[in-house]
Order: structure tokens, then C-alpha cells, then sequence
């Protein structure tokens, strides 16, 4: 695509994992883009595209909004790899989302239907790729990129396309940091994009629980949840709060406000703690 059909995607953005209700997406949406947020993050495993596509439709011409104002991203399931599902999966996704174009398109996860040591793996995710490069070059896609790649998974992929990665969406919080990820993504003007920055529902009251998080929100005078999105959006990754809450939607997009110092950033970013919440792609080969 032209640089002139490309926008710059946003720093924050409205997280809709396990967010089924389209009732409650509705008012989380709403909320949201009232409140400045601009990106909107779901996947194929989400289950919610046809809700967020009709909701777009009902919502963006009452808040005086158009399709160009926002920024949709969507995911690739992993049972979709490959090249015919990838593509005709990602055509039923625009569908969906009623829009003809999707600003970011991720491969969601490195590896596919088989199991993880499988080398079919590699294959797929190699026509998962192409099939992606091929729907960008059609205007459909305006930019692709992946999610859970490993730095294996990142040089595999550099190995036989030209075509780098926009960005890679990955689990990154005080306890979880993937600093050696973060390095060669920035090294590689990958655009680095946190999830579970608050940590993964089952482990989200020890992050909390923190007595160095508790002190640093205190001293930036915010909640835990605020500071630890600014924490993360103060490095210059992009993060995506999930909440069914309008009023914590709200607050969240607070954390843009606040700058937390590098002396701050690296009492966290340097703890020695590496506890992995959410599915391990290390795993795939």
C-alpha cells in the first residue's frame, strides 16, 4: 500500500479478548472512542468481529466519526493458517467487521493446528505470511504483523521475506519483560504492543499485590492499573486495557497524562522477576 493509505497506530487501544456481550461492548466502545481512544483490538478467537463490525456501523456516524478516524485490528486464529484459510478466513473477517480494509492484520500465534514441535509449523507459518503479503498488496490489509513471536520465530521469518513485521503484540508487565524481544523488535523497527499489561486475569492480584508497584503508584499519585500502563506506555509500547467497566475505560486512558521516569521504569524493568501468565509460544518450534 501507498504510505499516503497508511495511518499511524495508535499508543492505546480498546482490548475485547473474552468480551462476548455485545451489549456491553457497545457501551465499552462508545465510552471509549468518546473518551479519545482510537484503536480497537479483537481477533478471529475473540468471537466478537460481527458484534464490533455492527457496532462500528450503529456508533461511529452518531459520534460524528468515520471508518478513516479509527484503527481495527484483527488476528489470524491459528487454526486459520495456512494459505487458503488464512486468506478466505481473513475476507469473512472483513465481512464482519464491515469495513474493506483492516489497518493491522497479526498472525496470532507462531504456531497452527498441529502441535507445537511439529516442523509443519514453520511451513504454515510461512504461507500464513505470504497470504498476508499478498491480501496487503490487494488494499485490503494496510499493514500486517504477528503476535507471540520469539526472536527464532521473527529471524525465520526475515529469512524469506522482505516483508518485516509492522508489529509484534506480546504478554509485557512488570513480572513478565522479554527484554532481548523488545531489543531486536526496536532494533528492527518492529513496533512493540503489550498485552496483559495488567497481568492475565489469574494472575492479576499478585501483580497488584506488588509492594514496588503499590510504592511507584503511590508516588505518580495513580491507581495500579494506571501506573502500570504507564509504565509501559512511557517506553514507547503501545497497550490495549481490557475492562467491561466504563468507568475504569475511562480511567485508563489517563495513563497517556503520566510520564514515569527511566530511574522508575527500571526498578520494574529490572527485577529480576520473569513469570509468564499467558500461553508460551517458546514452546513452538
Amino acid at each position: 500500500m501507498p504510505d499516503s493509505a497508511r495511518k499511524e497506530m495508535p499508543m492505546i487501544g480498546i482490548g475485547t479478548w473474552e468480551m462476548k456481550s455485545e451489549v456491553t461492548l457497545e457501551d465499552v466502545i462508545r465510552t471509549g472512542l468518546e473518551t479519545g481512544y482510537r484503536l480497537i483490538d479483537t481477533a478471529q478467537v475473540y468471537g466478537n468481529e460481527g458484534s464490533i463490525g455492527r457496532i462500528l456501523e450503529k456508533v461511529l456516524p452518531e459520534l460524528g466519526l468515520t471508518r478513516e478516524d479509527i484503527f481495527i485490528t484483527s488476528k489470524l486464529s491459528p487454526s486459520n493458517a495456512g494459505v487458503k484459510k488464512a486468506t478466505s478466513s481473513v475476507i469473512k473477517s472483513l465481512e464482519k467487521l464491515k469495513t474493506d480494509y483492516l489497518d493491522l492484520l497479526l498472525i496470532h500465534w507462531p504456531g497452527s493446528r498441529l502441535k507445537s514441535e511439529d516442523e509443519g509449523n514453520r511451513i504454515l507459518r510461512r504461507e500464513s505470511w505470504e497470504a498476508l503479503t499478498d491480501l496487503m498488496q490487494q488494499g485490503k490489509l494496510r499493514e500486517i504483523g504477528v503476535s507471540n513471536f520469539e526472536v527464532k520465530h521473527l529471524e525465520e521469518l526475515k529469512s524469506f521475506s522482505n516483508v518485516l513485521p509492522a508489529v509484534n503484540q506480546v504478554e509485557f508487565h512488570p513480572h513478565f519483560h522479554q527484554i532481548e524481544l523488545l531489543k531486536y523488535c526496536r532494533e528492527n523497527q518492529i513496533k512493540f504492543q503489550a498485552y496483559s499489561s495488567l497481568g492475565s486475569p489469574n494472575y492479576r492480584e499478585k501483580l497488584f499485590e506488588d509492594h514496588q508497584v503499590q510504592r511507584l503508584a503511590k508516588k505518580y499519585d495513580v491507581s495500579v492499573p494506571v501506573f502500570l500502563l504507564a509504565w509501559a506506555y512511557s517506553q514507547k509500547i503501545g497497550v490495549l486495557p481490557r475492562t467491561s467497566n466504563k468507568s475504569h475505560v475511562i480511567e485508563n486512558y489517563n495513563c497517556i497524562k503520566i510520564h514515569i521516569s527511566q530511574e522508575d521504569i527500571d526498578i520494574l524493568l529490572y527485577n529480576d522477576k520473569e513469570k509468564k501468565t499467558c500461553w508460551d509460544p517458546r514452546v513452538v518450534i
